[in-house]
């Protein structure tokens, strides 16, 4: 009975012996099993810097119609949410082989279009479109809400009418055509508002020709001629970007200068001010067009080129061996836009194709999304980084390093 005993102790001892060694090394292991410190900064934006998130209000905040004898629009009127006035006259006119012409001297207008479909992105565009057709001469206006830009981390708003025009010689023979924006400036409560120019720094701009190296990207009319307290300030922005020519020259000065000839004397506003763009006479061809365009309203236009605007953001884990996400989040997808990831040596994809196409926007989306999963193989710094077919990269940094 007493060696029976001593067997049961002697095993038990050994068990608890061997557990003991279990136990213990179980708990060098975990002692022992590496620690990472992870740490993520961001690479400078390559190309296209953003200022500001890209996301949209698609609430409209502005006012704009078309108005004209033969109601086809052409003659703007724009105006605040409130109906608050921004302008006064504001139309366009036209040399033709060196005929100054106002949309119906002449010519005959088609139906205005009330839809304009939507932007490359899936964005409903709201505006209108009309034509004026002049011996072989199609000049369509279009008018539409546009997103000015925003400070950083704020949604652009809609408080703009982008204004374009595309001219189209539909004849068998070349003819010379150049353009030209008059404005009778009118803001709030000021019909002799002035201006104001980043190209003119802490100046009050009254009777000046704009062009060349003083042509700024966008003139400002101040409902009170100071620039500290200047009241609502109206924005007219020259450069549109994409496909379209800017105005080559802008002159502000008095309605006294009369519209009626081509030119615009620069003289000061007198209490009645007005302004005028011109875009320079070109030949077109047989064939050929020109498109044209400017905006104007509360705040600067976004220029076109910066559909597709996206960010980075990471996610899961990114100790070696283990899943971390990587997405991109895009505002206002361009047309047919696609992203390409890029990995380090020290990284592995693990889902998703390198290179990826953005969806467009669904009616109630104010963002598309791309998705990978990866994992880190090693320690080390290792920079991601995703392309845009737009022309923008972005980065980010990701530092792993093993600790005690």
């Amino acid at each position: 009975m007493k060696t029976h005993r001593i067997r049961v102790i002697s095993r038990a001892l050994v068990v608890a012996a061997i557990a003991c060694v279990l136990l213990t090394s179980q708990g060098t292991a975990q002692d022992s099993k590496p620690k990472f410190d992870v740490k993520i900064r961001d690479e400078k934006a390559v190309v296209n810097a953003m200022d500001d998130t890209g996301a949209i209000d698609p609430t409209q905040r502005i006012n704009f119609n078309g108005q004209n004898f033969a109601g086809q629009g052409f003659y703007l009127n724009i105006r605040t949410m409130n109906n608050q006035t921004l302008h006064l006259s504001h139309f366009p006119m036209f040399k033709i082989d060196e005929r100054i012409l106002q949309p119906g001297q002449g010519g005959r207008f088609e139906a205005k279009k009330g839809d304009l479909g939507k932007t490359p992105g899936g964005r409903k565009r709201v505006g209108y479109a009309s034509s004026w057709i002049i011996d072989d001469i199609h000049i369509t206006q279009t008018a539409e809400l546009h997103p000015t830009k925003a400070k950083p981390g704020q949604k652009r708003l809609m408080n703009t009418v982008l204004i374009s025009y595309t001219i189209e010689n539909k004849s068998g023979r070349a003819h010379s055509v150049g353009a030209r924006m008059c404005m009778d400036t009118y803001v709030i409560s000021n019909d002799g508002c002035l201006f104001a120019a980043p190209t003119h720094p802490k100046k009050i701009l009254d009777g000046i020709v704009l062009k060349d190296k003083t042509l700024p990207p966008y003139v400002q009319m101040l409902q009170i001629p100071n620039l500290d307290n200047p009241g609502y300030v109206s924005h007219l922005t020259i450069n549109i970007g994409g496909k379209y020519e800017n105005m080559n020259k802008v002159v502000l000065s008095s309605l006294r200068a009369g519209f009626g000839g081509w030119d615009m004397n620069a003289i000061q506003a007198m209490g009645d001010s007005a302004i005028s763009g011109f875009w320079a006479t070109k030949e077109i061809k047989p064939g050929g067009k020109r498109e044209l365009a400017y905006a104007y309203g509360e705040g600067v236009a976004v220029p076109l080129g910066s559909e597709g605007r996206f960010n980075i953001a990471l996610g899961g884990s990114f100790e070696p061996g283990k899943l971390c996400t990587i997405s991109a989040v895009v505002a206002d997808p361009a047309r047919g836009q696609s992203l390409t990831l890029e990995l380090p040596k020290g990284m592995q994809r693990v889902d998703g194709k390198e290179i990826e196409p953005v969806a467009a926007l669904a009616e109630d989306q104010e963002f598309s999304s791309v998705l990978w999963k990866a994992r880190v193989l090693e320690p080390g710094e290792h920079t991601i980084r995703i392309r845009s077919s737009n022309g923008m990269t972005l980065s980010k940094i990701v530092t792993v390093t093993a600790t005690k």
